[in-house]
């Protein structure tokens, strides 16, 4: 090959190295290349929710941005799963790396109640309120109570509660089956047959308790009967219907005829 030609070749290609690397040569340069980008979606399993942004678009090798699950009432978080994501307990949560689009579940599980918690109304006539000598946990004994001065022969009341949630028991294990009622302090029930009755019919417990062998009124501002509620099992913590019918709580006053009275209830949890 001539000098000529071998100086011609080697201007050629040192223009076309100059021009690759300013950026020339017929249009543009080589193209930065697009970088890739996921989606890391959080899902909420039953039972919880999940604050922050739970869909997020992540550059390829980038970090998804933390999120916290949140465990509804009665609830427990668990943790998080996900196809090409390895389970993680950690809450809040943030993905590292991502290399592929990933949907990425809290799981939660529910926590049972352990315990019935109760709070005596503060207000009102006749109230119905925690004796707490006598309850345990999950076994809770309600006073029906009366007001001061206040003088009367017997009691008879109406009560109804979610008895998904607990049930109506006796007041003592010692209790005859079926009892469902105990005599407070109040009245002198006399001998056999008793004028204390109990009787449950699904969520509703009806009882009444009398004097018998006296005449005499006694004071209502005490204990006149006892019930007893027993907390159900796979239960929830959360609040507990329970309520008295009114149409249905008459006191004997001090002469026997039966009026009609107000019974207030407090509030009933599950925890």
């Amino acid at each position: 090959m001539s000098l000529l030609k071998k100086l011609t070749t080697a201007s050629v290609l040192l223009a076309i190295a100059f021009l690759t690397a300013c950026g020339g040569g017929g249009g543009g340069g080589t193209p930065t290349p697009t970088p890739t980008t996921y989606t890391v979606t959080f899902v909420a399993g039953t039972g919880g929710t999940i604050t922050g942004t739970t869909s997020q678009a992540v550059l390829s090798g980038g970090t998804g941005t933390a999120v916290t699950a949140v465990p509804a009432t009665g609830y427990n978080f668990s943790n998080w799963t996900g196809t090409g994501f390895t389970t993680s307990t950690s809450n809040p949560l943030t993905v590292a790396n991502v290399t592929s689009n990933l949907s990425i579940t809290a799981n939660f599980t529910l926590k049972p109640a352990t315990a019935l918690a109760y709070t005596d109304p503060t207000s009102g006539t006749y109230l119905l309120k925690k004796n707490a000598t006598l309850s345990t946990a999950t076994h809770l004994v309600l006073e029906l109570v009366g007001p001061a001065a206040t003088t009367g022969l017997g009691i008879s009341a109406s009560f109804t509660a979610d008895t998904t949630k607990v049930t109506w028991t006796n007041v003592a294990s010692s209790d005859a089956s079926g009892t469902y009622v105990q005599n407070g302090t109040a009245f002198s029930l006399g001998t056999a047959p008793l004028i204390l009755k109990g009787k449950v019919n699904s969520s509703v417990l009806q009882v009444a308790a009398a004097q018998k062998g006296t005449a005499s009124p006694v004071s209502l501002n005490a204990p006149l009967v006892r019930i007893a509620l027993d907390l159900a099992s796979g239960v929830v913590p959360g609040t507990v219907t329970l309520t008295s019918d009114n149409a249905k709580a008459l006191v004997l006053d001090s002469t026997g005829n039966p009026t009609a009275i107000t019974v207030t209830v407090g509030t009933l949890a599950t925890q």
